[in-house]
This record gives C-alpha cells, structure tokens and sequence, in this order.
C-alpha cells in the first residue's frame, strides 16, 4: 500500500492505493502548507490523515508515503518535514516534495507541459520537451503568490480601504468584507488584516466573484489575478523554447480547476498571448499524482 498527501494552504489530502494505483481511501483535514517559519508544524495534520487513511483503506502496513506540499520548494523545509514524519513510522520509504511536482505527474507524468496551481498561492511549473523543468511564481505572499486567492482577497481589502478615503472607485464589496471579518467600520480592517493568517485573506475570494457582475472594482480584481497568472504561463513557455507541438497545458488548485470561477477568466488572457497550446481538461488531483510517485520511489 502506497499513501499520497496533497497538502495546501486551504486543505490536505491524503489517498492510500494499492500496488496497481486502485484508490482503497481518501481523506481530508486542515491546511498542511510548509511555513517557511517552523515548516515541522505541518507534519502533525500530514501524520493524522496518513493514519486515518490507512485505516480507512485497511493497511496493516504502509510501504511509501509521498507528501506533496505546498512551500516545500526549499530543502531545509522540506528536510525538517521528512523527518518528522518519518520519526512517526508512517512507511517505510517517506519523501517530501512540492505540490507542484504531484501535481504535474498527475497531468502529464514524464512528459512535456506546463502546470498552473492557483489556489491559496499561486505557481507556475513546466516541463520542455527536451526535459528541463523550470518554475514561475511560487515565491510566497509576501514576494509573490500574484492572481491567488490571497492576492484577490488582500486587493478586495485594499479596494475597500481606497474607496473609504475616496482615492478609488465606490464598490460593492465593502459591505461583503466587512460582514465576513465581523467589523463595524473599514478602518478596523487594520486590525484585521494584522491578525490574519494566509487563510483568512484568501477566503475574501469568493466574495469578490460574487461581485464581479455588478461591480467594475471587483471585476478589475478578477482580471488583474487572470492576467498575473496568464504570464506565469507565458514565461515557461518562452523559457522552456522550442516546442514542436501545441504545448499541453493543465491547471490545478481552488480558482482554476475544472469549473472553478478563474478558469475561464484565465484562458481568456491566455489567448491574448496567441500562444500554441493543448489544455488537458481531465481533472488534475496531486494527491494521487503524489501517491504515484510515492510508488515509484518505493521502487527505485
């Protein structure tokens, strides 16, 4: 038996397959991103579901566990996780890797194409033909994480603040973001953005979708977001040159899965670019793409 983890900024996945890749188990929990300030912190919900999956799926014995995170770009994080879960005894083979990684096995195992994660974060990988793999974005929310959900809700919360002082346009989302954050007036949103974890300010999100229809503030957010993640896309392609065929092209996370509220938004500003590509429209789930490579390393 074979586990593999998604693990996100929003929530993890775990799957448990057998030999053959026939799923025996799926479970969900918390979030189970790497935090790049005490990365050990995620091995305790990545633990829980390995067990719970197990059990569900019957595994006396677990042979390799593959955990696909996101923020685990980073050796010395990733290294902190495996150990941890590795001290759990979980399997007896037990690797980290990006969400990004899982994600593009699941899409195009050792072939060529590009993947687009937007979910909490946002990321950006590919492969060329001749093999190399490069990445766009991915560099946090601090330095990065353009057209994610924490970048939709983080400028919701400053086109809120901008129409308060009359420095921007009126909008309709100052009522939605001041009922989900419980405050009274936009000035306390100071306080709220301070406290606020990653979470927090991509659950803004969907309020600014829900707007988009009615209010030209929250319709300019949604294209901006499309329009940042369209030239991760457009980067990887250029990088990764030359390409002898339409470049297949996946998308994966909370904002542009299949029938997500981004992904039409998305290809829209891909086609501006009139770049050659092929989508992959079956869904894309890392955690089974984890769970395959969980396989392969128990091999190799």
């Amino acid at each position: 038996m074979f586990i593999g983890i998604d693990g996100g900024g929003t929530r993890t996945v775990a799957v448990l397959v057998d030999d053959a890749g026939r799923e025996r188990a799926r479970v969900e929990g918390a979030a189970g991103r790497v935090d790049i300030r005490a990365p050990q912190d995620a091995a305790a919900v990545l633990i829980d579901l390995a067990r719970a999956a197990a059990r569900d799926g019957g595994a006396d014995r677990v042979t390799a566990l593959c955990a696909a995170l996101a923020g685990a770009g980073r050796e010395p994080e990733r290294t902190r996780v495996e150990d941890a879960l590795r001290a759990a005894g979980l399997a007896a083979v037990t690797t980290v890797v990006t969400d990004a990684e899982a994600a593009m096995c699941d899409a195009f195992g050792t072939g060529p194409g590009i993947l687009l994660i937007a979910g909490t974060g946002s990321i950006a990988w590919g492969r060329g033909e001749d093999g190399r793999v490069a990445r766009t974005g991915g560099w946090g929310h601090l330095l990065g994480d353009e057209g994610s959900g924490y970048a939709i809700g983080l400028a919701a919360l400053r086109a809120v603040l901008r129409a308060h002082d009359g420095r921007g346009l009126p909008t309709r989302l100052e009522n939605g973001v001041l009922a989900a954050t419980r405050l009274s007036a936009p000035e306390l949103l100071v306080h709220f953005v301070v406290n606020a974890g990653k979470s927090d300010v991509a659950a803004l999100a969907p309020l600014v979708f829900a707007e988009a229809d009615q209010d030209a503030v929250a319709l300019g957010i949604i294209e901006d977001a499309a329009r940042a993640l369209a030239g991760h896309v457009a980067a990887l392609y250029t990088r990764l040159r030359p390409w002898s065929m339409p470049v297949p092209i996946a998308f994966s996370g909370g904002l542009v899965s299949n029938g997500r509220p981004l992904r039409p938004v998305v290809l829209d500003a891909l086609a501006e670019w009139e770049l050659a590509l092929a989508l992959h429209t079956a869904d894309v789930d890392p955690a089974r793409g984890a769970a395959t490579l969980a396989r392969e390393y128990a091999r190799a």
